[in-house]
């Protein structure tokens, strides 16, 4: 198994079951994230812990799915994934993906690509 196989089985398993508290596990201490209509990025474990914590909060049943992924020799990562979320007491899905950069296992850039759309004026 590859490192990039570990990884990908670390984030299934951190998306079925999210937490603020193990977000860190995935994150590489100098996390850099680009993520959809935030005109700021989320920088460090604190910053995408506090960005875990909001999204459960808002939804609580938040949960991704990879459906395909790949990576390359630059240490670069993309997983593609089909999250579910009950939006207006609705179960929805979505897609989208991100693309990673791994140092030393851990995602130290990231960007997150979906059409937020889906979240206008929702509620849980």
């Amino acid at each position: 198994m590859s490192h990039h196989d570990d990884f990908l089985a670390d984030w299934r398993t951190f998306w079925a079951d999210p937490s603020p508290e193990r977000a860190g596990a995935l994150a590489h201490p100098d996390l850099v994230m680009s993520f959809p209509g935030q005109t700021e990025q989320i920088v460090g474990v604190d910053g995408w812990r506090e960005r875990v914590a909001g999204l459960l909060a808002r939804f609580p049943d938040l949960r991704l799915e990879p459906t395909r992924a790949a990576s390359n020799d630059e240490g670069y990562m993309f997983i593609s994934w089909r999250a579910a979320v009950t939006l207006g007491g609705e179960l929805r899905t979505f897609e989208g993906v991100d693309r990673m950069l791994l140092v030393d296992g851990l995602v130290k850039e990231t960007l997150v690509a979906f059409d937020t759309s889906i979240f206008a004026g929702a509620t849980a």
